[in-house]
């Protein structure tokens, strides 16, 4: 997108009160990008307010509109790129931020954390929805960054857990962990004004494209 500065050529002095585009809700101000109509409307102000003994010239008509086209083309294409990514991605499970963890009918849960810095030890405590514990597992040391683990489920019912991670480093101080959920897309929602947005499974609420930390 160009902006509101960018499409008035240095010539063509301010134009005159009453001809400025409005800057509520549906119009643009400083610092703003222009949209199809608000580039429009510009444009024909200032084709009315031009000095009429230095006009516009063909050429430069013709420069402002291939303008603003190839911008809005860049952003459509981007648009379409994002879209075809979150469709992709539809079937694979992906890690988003949560502390949620899905078992399924098969007996087995997937899930990943980020530590900050390298850990001695790790374990990680498994508790249902009312909170009850129900399993721990002690991963022992591990390196910083994204790491995964699985549980085996067993002696649990396929559903909706949560889990919570203790990292001690090597000097005995606790370590930060960030968790994440990995749960399966299960449909790709496009055409949002924000963008692609992803339907997950495990009763999680949809989630933008961009917060998809890793496709596993």
């Amino acid at each position: 997108m160009i902006t509101a500065a960018s499409a008035m050529p240095a010539s063509v002095a301010t134009l005159p009160a009453g001809t400025q585009l409005p800057t509520g809700a549906s119009g643009v101000s400083g610092g703003q990008t222009l949209s199809e109509n608000n580039f429009f409307q510009l444009l024909t102000a200032q084709l009315e307010n031009q000095d009429p003994l230095n006009p516009m010239t063909n050429d430069q008509f013709a420069a402002e509109l291939a303008q603003f086209s190839t911008a809005n083309g860049v952003q459509n294409l981007d648009a379409s790129f994002s879209g075809q990514q979150a469709v992709a991605l539809v079937g694979h499970n992906v890690a988003v931020g949560g502390n949620a963890l899905v078992l399924g009918a098969s007996g087995n849960a997937t899930g990943a954390f980020n530590l900050s810095a390298a850990a001695k030890d790790v374990a990680v405590t498994i508790t249902d929805a009312s909170g009850k514990q129900v399993a721990t597992l002690d991963l022992g040391a591990m390196a910083a960054g994204t790491q995964t683990f699985s549980w085996d489920g067993k002696g649990a019912s396929p559903g909706t857990y949560q889990f919570n991670i203790r990292a001690v480093g090597a000097a005995g101080n606790s370590v930060a962990a960030t968790p994440y959920a990995v749960v399966p897309v299960t449909a790709a929602i496009l055409g949002g004004q924000n963008g692609p947005m992803l339907d997950l499974g495990g009763g999680l609420a949809p989630v933008a494209l961009g917060a998809v930390q890793q496709v596993l």
